[in-house]
């Protein structure tokens, strides 16, 4: 191995304490301060070379940050939720660095990367939090993936089991031939459930997320102990193009060239009331994070037929969204905002005359992420939410249904 002149001691260590391959192979570029190394992860080994050639994941970070998580103060997530720790190439990559290594266990976000899925579905998981705390699942949105919570990860998980996942046709879980409607990617998170042992949890989604949070909490109440949706997709009373929708098909995203970088940054910039919130660093970990997805055109079409189920979800009569809505029995909070260009805010009106339990908020300065935009508002709210059901419920019991 060639040797990489003044490297800390603790990135020449890295093979040593190799525990074994996350993800697939992955060559990283590790970017300390001053300092820089690359670091190759085989599937049975792992080594440190001079930064030459090209890398597929960039982690920088200062040296101060980088000792911390070294000494298992804090960990990558932490610092990346701190703005402390960027990302290129692609999140999901990022991720699998960390527990591919052996570290103290001395404090921060201790996390697992694991398969939650079932027979040949893959379902890419995060695992976070005390096993024993209250499990709270996360669902992303429409194009996103789970890294579109780490902005508020670590500090929901000094209070709960944090199970974060990608649902199947995004990120990096697999892409199978499926419906893409609510009722089948609800099945899919209690599949997700089973599969790590949970009775119960409280449901957070954002988007599209937050239209599978109701979808589960209407099909089985007893296994969903409370819901917060975030600017939540919802049934369309008026569909203008509903024929045109229903005549078009998915597949042919399959041949959809590749998104220019700019209209992808500029597109998510609008998800945003303010952008100038965003960290610029972050935005290119999401467009790499998005671009690394949309090459696969499984992904193409799995974004497609969700994006026309959301479109043809029927909103009326007897078994319509919002006649279901009305029977909704958990615990109900709703975030919109006010700048959001996706859906818009008067669906908050609705919501509370069909669920008169719910608390529904509008955050006027506020687009369509607000784990994102507002991370400490966010976290304030589903904690308080959470918390208040979890203390009415305790000593907590194993429910099914």
């Amino acid at each position: 191995m060639a040797e990489v002149p003044d490297l800390p001691r603790s990135i020449a260590s890295l093979p040593a304490r190799f525990k074994g391959a996350v993800g697939s192979p992955t060559h990283y570029r590790l970017t300390i301060g001053k300092i820089a190394a690359d670091v190759h992860i085989e599937r049975d080994g792992c080594r440190v070379e001079p930064p030459l050639g090209k890398h597929e994941v960039e982690i920088k970070t200062d040296p101060a940050t980088w000792r911390a998580i070294d000494a298992g103060r804090m960990s990558g997530i932490d610092a990346f939720a701190e703005r402390k720790l960027f990302v290129r190439g692609g999140i999901e990559r990022a991720l699998w660095f960390e527990p591919s290594f052996e570290r103290p266990d001395a404090g921060g976000t201790r996390y697992d990367i694991v398969d939650a899925g079932r027979g040949r579905s893959h379902i890419s998981t995060l695992v976070a939090g005390d096993e024993d705390a209250p499990p709270l699942l996360l669902l992303h949105g429409l194009g996103a993936t789970k890294s579109s919570w780490l902005t508020i990860l670590p500090r929901l998980a000094r209070h709960h089991r944090v199970i974060a996942i990608d649902l199947p046709g995004f990120g990096a879980s697999s892409k199978p031939v499926a419906p893409y409607d609510a009722p089948w990617f609800a099945n899919q998170a209690f599949v997700v459930m089973d599969k790590l042992g949970i009775d119960s949890a409280a449901v957070a989604g954002n988007s599209m997320g937050g239209r599978i949070a109701m979808e589960m909490a209407m099909r089985k109440p007893g296994r969903v102990d409370a819901i917060a949706c975030l600017c939540p997709a919802a049934a369309f009373s008026k569909r203008p193009w509903l024929r045109l929708v229903r005549f078009v098909r998915p597949e042919l995203t399959f041949v959809t060239p590749r998104i220019p970088r700019g209209q992808v940054a500029s597109q998510l910039r609008q998800l945003f009331a303010r952008p100038d919130r965003l960290h610029p660093e972050w935005v290119d970990a999401a467009v790499d994070e998005f671009r690394n997805v949309w090459r696969d055109p499984r992904a193409r079409i799995a974004f497609a037929r969700s994006l026309r189920n959301i479109y043809l979800d029927e909103p009326e009569g007897e078994n319509g969204f919002w006649a279901r809505l009305k029977n909704l029995e958990v615990p109900a909070l709703y975030i919109y905002g006010k700048h959001d260009v996706l859906i818009t805010h008067h669906f908050a009106r609705k919501v509370e005359s069909h669920v008169d339990h719910a608390r529904v908020v509008v955050w006027n300065d506020c687009g369509h992420v607000p784990q994102i935009e507002f991370p400490d508002r966010t976290v304030g709210e589903l904690l308080g939410h959470f918390g208040s059901v979890i203390r009415r419920e305790e000593p907590r019991t194993a429910r099914t249904g």
